[in-house]
């Protein structure tokens, strides 16, 4: 009888346990619905406020969405698609008018751009400060995507972040754009981008780069930054100086028919694979001193019009400079083909 009594306890027990396991996941379940309900309103009330008319309504439509993100981790990659997908909508930096050649509805035109510019070097902000490992622990946003192309950025600034994959695909980067000692952990795509001053010192691909038929108006430039995968630069125009001292290039390279309409600086580069630049025209100086060619460069059809030197250079690999000119004469390194030593 005791031992009946004994296991009907336990029996009893057992199950008042189970019950209130039960309803402590019902309640957990309650609340988590009620958390994710929540966390929708509020997601739909910053879009909502994103897509009004009133500058100040915006911007309290991108600070509400960050805060969410920045409490709820799962909602991070969202709300950052979101915010990207804002500034990929067109839009007309406003022109400066003068105040007696304009009527009043210019001038309404010209305030509320200048009013949407505000609320997109906002939306930049809010994403680049979230992306810099170097800041408060708890705002950093990690393995974060970006898709930007089309978008017209503003002083866009990502100095230091790091990224996971990026598309800035026919981009228009006005003033200036900074990406000095940004980590690209994959694929990140540039093509068709224009850029006024782009600064990539220090940065570092370890993905596949594309910036076929980009376009610099400005400064180019890429010192000390490495390339881990394969890079390209088909077509790619570019106004002002361009410097890749020092950069090293570790995948397949490919610069042809890229036209440097001002000095192209490669020295110290180092091309660990295969060099790439066909048809590509330096129009002033180029230089390549002590580059390091270890698989094989192909200047085929280059055209170097200004100051070119490969002075201390090596090359390690296949080597080709056909039909390559310099100021219209056929032009190959002295370097390649060394004079014999004076007998005397």
């Amino acid at each position: 009888m005791t031992a009946r009594r004994q296991q009907t306890a336990e029996r009893d027990l057992a199950a008042k346990r189970f019950e209130l396991a039960l309803r402590e996941k019902a309640n957990d379940d309650i609340k988590y619905d009620a958390a994710e309900r929540r966390i929708t309103e509020l997601y739909l009330k910053a879009v909502e406020q994103l897509g009004s008319d009133k500058a100040p309504v915006r911007l309290a439509g991108l600070y509400a969405l960050e805060r969410l993100a920045q409490d709820n981790e799962p909602q991070r990659q969202t709300i950052v698609n979101v915010i990207s997908a804002y500034l990929r909508m067109p839009y007309g930096l406003p022109g400066a008018f003068p105040e007696m050649e304009t009527g009043s509805d210019t001038r309404r035109e010209q305030q509320l751009g200048l009013q949407e510019r505000e609320v997109r070097i906002t939306a930049q902000r809010i994403i680049t400060e979230h992306l810099n490992p170097d800041g408060a622990p708890e705002r950093f946003w990690q393995e974060i995507d970006l898709d930007l192309n089309n978008a017209t950025l503003i002083d866009f600034s990502l100095r230091g972040c790091q990224i996971r994959r990026s598309n800035f695909s026919r981009t228009d980067f006005t003033g200036e754009a900074l990406f000095l000692g940004v980590s690209f952990t994959e694929e990140a795509r540039f093509d068709g981008a224009t850029f006024e001053n782009a600064w990539f010192t220090d940065s570092n691909f370890t993905g596949s780069v594309r910036f076929d038929r980009a376009n610099f108006t400005g400064e180019a430039r890429f010192e000390n930054t490495s390339f881990a995968g394969n890079v390209t630069f088909r077509e790619s125009t570019f106004l002002s100086e361009a410097r890749f001292d020092r950069s090293i290039f570790t995948g397949s390279t490919v610069f042809s028919k890229a036209n440097f309409s001002r000095n192209a600086n490669f020295s110290d580069a180092s091309f660990i694979e295969d060099a790439w630049l066909p048809g590509v025209a330096f129009i002033q100086d180029a230089y390549f001193k002590g580059a390091k060619f270890s698989r094989d460069a192909w200047f085929n059809q280059a055209t170097f019009s200004g100051n070119t030197t490969f002075e201390n250079a090596s090359f390690s690999g296949d080597i080709r400079f056909e039909d390559a000119t310099l100021d219209g004469t056929p032009y190959e390194p002295p370097e390649l083909n060394p004079r014999p030593l004076d007998p005397d």
